[in-house]
């Protein structure tokens, strides 16, 4: 079951409620599924249009920045969600560092936790040096 793009006009930069009401009934059905599915084929069957649809369908920069908004909004999820956890899982890498039973695991969780700061300090440090190259590049201009 194909489905016919439209073409769109020019790129527009800010979508609004008028701009997304203009995506056909069946793009805007498909939208969540194209964004949530990792795999194309799958959410081209899911959505019930080929892969050549799509295609067409992302050529409308309308049609292509909802998608890509959409794709953004589930990793934000996604990160908020591994923030979330995060403290429970330092929490669970602190207590397997206490484990009298198995120092391999000790040993592991050690490594991680150690591994995790030294990145962690890395990552600070190169945002400090962009910060001061961001300083440096203001004076300059």
């Amino acid at each position: 079951m194909s489905e016919k793009a439209e073409p769109q006009g020019r790129k527009r930069l800010n979508m609004t409620k008028t701009d997304i009401n203009s995506l056909s009934p069946k793009q805007l059905k498909a939208l969540p599924i194209l964004a949530s599915e990792v795999n194309c084929n799958e959410a081209c069957r899911q959505v019930g249009i080929s892969r050549d649809c799509f295609y067409e369908w992302m050529k409308q920069p309308l049609f292509k920045t909802e998608l890509n908004k959409m794709r953004n909004e589930l990793v934000q999820d996604a990160v908020i969600q591994l923030k979330v956890n995060a403290i429970k899982a330092t929490s669970t890498l602190v207590k397997l560092t206490d484990r009298d039973d198995n120092p391999g695991v000790q040993r592991a969780a050690a490594n991680d936790i150690l591994n995790h700061v030294v990145k962690f300090q890395e990552l600070q440090e190169l945002e400090d040096r962009i910060t001061v190259l961001e300083e440096q590049t203001k004076r300059m201009l």
